[in-house]
């Protein structure tokens, strides 16, 4: 048992390493790396930390998102959001802490994919290089050029191979139905549509375990626990989500064409600007279907199972599939399925885990005569280029973040009509390069501030979702554009005021938002919503008085929620503490073995 303790000791240590230099030239460099997500997510982030830090905790976002009263922590990966908020806490500036959250989740996709790996049975070398070939893929280094969320959530799904493999096996053990319910539970923390993506990946695995088992009611009761762990953990996230939809009309996410969101991972095609993962996952694409096709009778059940669900996923995120048509006959996954490519990003380590199980197994049956330090080598060979190729593009993306003809749209891959830059320390903003000295500065409100990006995800809008209405120019029009006319202030209790003058009573739009259980307060007085005259994106427009006009917003969650909420972080308590607790009786064990 000490043997295997060090050996994993020895795998996060490497894993840790190969975390690292992927993202070294950003480390050395000291340039800070902006993509099309980051300033959503880092205005997510700072908002958490903010709250941290003075204790005011609210349902509003009190401090970001232009201090609009929008909802977005609560209803997008709020305890996740919490977590990388003390990161920022502690870190200190947004340089240090946006290398050490590039790390950190390369690190989490490596480690597991090394115990996706590890209940294959592959040994210890393969493992490793799965997980630095992971780390370093497609579905990872999106948190390093733009800090995709998805990133995050993704870099669990490794874990849900042993899960499969407990299916197929019919082990529907209490603890393994309860550690399923988990990570299930962490994925949809971190991204509700990445956990309802890669769910249907288990059916098969469940349907032909389900099938096997002499005591299916058992194993239907104790996936049913699971499901209910995995719901319990979730409600912080589930019920907050499903008020806001009770009081109002939410504006979905972006509207993007399918077709214009695939990856066509089955053309191997890389520019010396990008990194070998869509070379690889051809690769591998090709090595699953042809030795599915050639040894279909030769592989295990579970092998043939497992390659032909990821060859779905990775079919599935490119333009084989009619994308065009199904985005017309279903126009809502242009707003929330969006990018087909997600199913790659969801798959891609079944497909990796697959490959290598078909060659063991082909090697085993001795129709491959590769030596185990063979198929070793070949696999760390792909990791070592996945590696290197991504520390390259993070070197290119310093160069481009460095480069003082970038503008601010093109830094973030974005166009201008979605990008508002102010004034730092009295100069505008105008260049990318312009942006790297907030990075370094203690003053990590500024990076959220001097920049707005035409954003408006989860903002309540008047009347039901329409193509014919365009939000994002009204979030400028009403939002944007006016709000350096007020005065914002954050007060104790989760309480947002916002103050300006006029020279004469009349009647002014607020750059606010309100959702259907938001308090407002105008110059002392509630405000009733069947009152307030709204404009399309839900700003009010009140009368404001001659002189000092003060407006307070504040928003009172129902007590159904704030139970489930609390029901769910408590659930999670639980849950460190019992993982804790079982880290310290395997510890014992070892310390106990080692005396006798």
């Amino acid at each position: 048992m000490r043997a295997s303790w060090r050996r994993t000791g020895r795998a996060w240590g490497i894993i840790l390493v190969i975390a690292i230099l992927a993202v070294l030239p950003i480390a050395l460099n000291q340039v800070g790396i902006l993509g099309v997500d980051s300033y959503f997510q880092y205005n997510r982030i700072y908002e958490a930390e903010m709250q941290l830090r003075h204790a005011n905790f609210s349902f509003l976002n009190l401090y970001s998102f232009q201090q609009a009263g929008r909802i977005v922590n609560q209803v997008y990966s709020p305890l996740l959001t919490v977590i990388f908020g003390a990161i920022l806490l502690v870190a200190g500036t947004w340089f240090k802490f946006q290398v050490f959250s590039m790390i950190l989740v390369n690190f989490i996709a490596g480690i597991s994919m090394y115990y996706g790996a590890k209940r294959l049975k592959f040994s210890f070398g393969i493992c490793v290089a799965l997980a630095g070939i992971y780390l370093s893929s497609f579905s990872i280094y999106g948190f390093v050029y733009s800090t995709s969320w998805r990133a995050l959530a993704v870099a669990f799904v490794p874990l849900l191979i042993g899960f499969m493999v407990d299916f197929y096996r019919g082990n529907w053990s209490t603890r393994e139905m309860l550690a399923l319910g988990i990570i299930i539970a962490i994925i949809a923390q971190a991204q509700i549509i990445s956990a309802a993506l890669v769910l249907p990946a288990l059916v098969p695995f469940f349907v032909i375990g389900l099938i096997k088992t002499q005591e299916k009611w058992r194993a239907l009761a104790r996936l049913g626990l699971a499901i209910l762990l995995a719901l319990l953990l979730s409600l912080n996230v589930v019920l907050p989500y499903l008020e806001l939809l009770q009081g109002s009309h939410l504006l979905p996410p972006t509207n993007l064409p399918l077709i214009n969101g695939v990856t066509n991972a089955i053309v191997p095609y890389s520019d010396h600007s990008s990194p070998l993962s869509i070379a690889i996952i051809s690769l591998f694409f090709y090595m699953a279907l042809a030795t599915l096709v050639l040894f279909w009778q030769k592989l295990s059940g579970f092998a043939r199972t497992l390659t032909i669900v990821s060859l779905i996923y990775l079919i599935l995120g490119t333009n084989v599939i009619p994308w065009t048509v199904i985005g017309t006959q279903w126009p809502a996954l242009e707003s929330y399925l969006q990018l087909p490519r997600r199913f790659i990003i969801a798959g891609l380590s079944f497909l990796l885990a697959s490959d290598v199980l078909i060659v063991h197994e082909l090697r085993a049956q001795q129709l491959f005569h590769w030596t185990q330090s063979g198929i070793a080598l070949t696999v760390t060979m792909l990791a070592i280029a996945g590696v290197s190729s991504l520390a390259v593009t993070s070197a290119t993306l310093v160069a481009r973040q460095s480069d003082p003809n970038t503008s601010i749209a093109a830094g973030l891959a974005t166009n201008d009509n979605n990008v508002y830059a102010h004034r730092y320390r009295g100069k505008q903003i105008k260049k990318i390069t312009d942006l790297q000295p907030v990075f370094h500065v203690r003053d990590k409100s500024a990076l959220v501030r001097v920049v707005d990006r035409r954003t408006p995800d989860y903002v309540p809008i008047k009347g039901a979702y329409s193509t014919k209405n365009d939000y994002y120019s009204a979030y400028v029009r009403y939002v944007i554009a006016p709000k350096s006319n007020f005065k914002h202030q954050v007060l104790p209790g989760g309480v947002l005021q916002l103050t300006w003058r006029q020279k004469k009573a009349h009647q002014i739009n607020v750059p606010v938002v309100v959702y259907g259980n938001t308090q407002v307060n105008l110059n002392n007085k509630a405000l009733a919503h069947t009152g307030l005259k709204t404009s399309l994106i839900s700003t009010p427009t009140v009368q404001g008085k001659k002189g000092i006009n003060q407006i307070r917003l504040s928003y009172q969650p129902k007590m159904l929620t704030l139970i489930g909420i609390w029901w769910s972080v408590l659930a999670w308590g639980v849950v460190v503490i019992a993982l804790i607790w079982r880290g310290w009786l395997k510890h014992r064990d070892i310390k106990q073995s080692e005396v006798d």
